[in-house]
């Protein structure tokens, strides 16, 4: 065990560790790579944008449902550090320029949830905005799968509670509490692992079901991709 915590604890960059170091547990399927955000994705902080590369513990983040609240620690990891080639699952999605508003191509990790607002679940849950995972974003054709290079870094932004955080063009994705090793433990820390933010959060086929039907819906790709840059500028504007 000592062995691996020493191999794992130079493979990963944290920022700030609890007081107590996490146990390690050895895994076939150790790193969680599918959440978490790349390093030019720009937040919206107290001091005004920030890529998220530059942002560290301390600073204040602008969450959908709490106002600015502080990064309690950051865990980066660069890909270059992982001496296996990463599953074709694992590849972030290229949201292309212009797509949602961005003036650059985004990157986004498949499973990391983002915060929709949908009129269709709205009428069947009651509540318009639900979580999903970004990788149902890959059935938009402008969409597609890219192997990262070695230089790419993901970045996992920690909260002291699940919290999402909001984007300069709009979009809400979720920070959880957990860990780029998807075993970390850390027995003097609560975990919620419950819904976030006591949001629906959608498996990927029943998101996918959705996004197909709010897309008919809405009278096509074409239409649903301005309703919803529509919202996230007006979004903007009244932040």
């Amino acid at each position: 065990m000592n062995g691996l915590r020493a191999r794992l604890s130079d493979l990963l960059r944290v920022e700030t560790l609890e007081a107590t170091a996490p146990a390690w547990r050895a895994s076939d399927a150790l790193l969680d790579l599918g959440h978490g955000l790349y390093g030019e994705t720009v937040l919206v902080t107290a001091e005004g944008p920030r890529a998220v590369a530059r942002i560290s513990a301390g600073d204040r983040l602008m969450t959908f449902d709490h106002g600015f609240q502080v990064v309690s620690h950051v865990e980066r990891l660069a890909f270059s550090r992982i001496p296996v080639d990463i599953p074709e699952s694992m590849w972030p999605l290229r949201i292309p320029v212009g797509l949602f508003g961005n003036a650059q191509d985004r990157f986004i990790a498949p499973d990391q949830n983002i915060l929709i607002e949908s009129d269709l679940a709205e009428m069947e849950f009651g509540d318009p905005f639900v979580l999903i995972p970004a990788r149902v974003l890959a059935a938009l054709p402008q969409v597609e799968r890219v192997k990262p290079s070695p230089e790419r870094v993901i970045h996992r932004l920690r909260f002291e509670r699940p919290e999402l955080v909001v984007t300069e063009g709009g979009a809400v994705l979720l920070c959880d509490t957990g860990s780029i090793f998807d075993h970390w433990e850390a027995p003097d820390q609560d975990r919620d692992d419950g819904t976030p933010l006591g949001y629906s959060s959608l498996p990927y086929h029943e998101a996918a079901d959705l996004m197909r039907r709010e897309i008919a819906h809405d009278g096509g790709v074409a239409a649903h991709l301005a309703k919803n840059l529509s919202r996230m500028q007006a979004y903007r504007r009244a932040g």
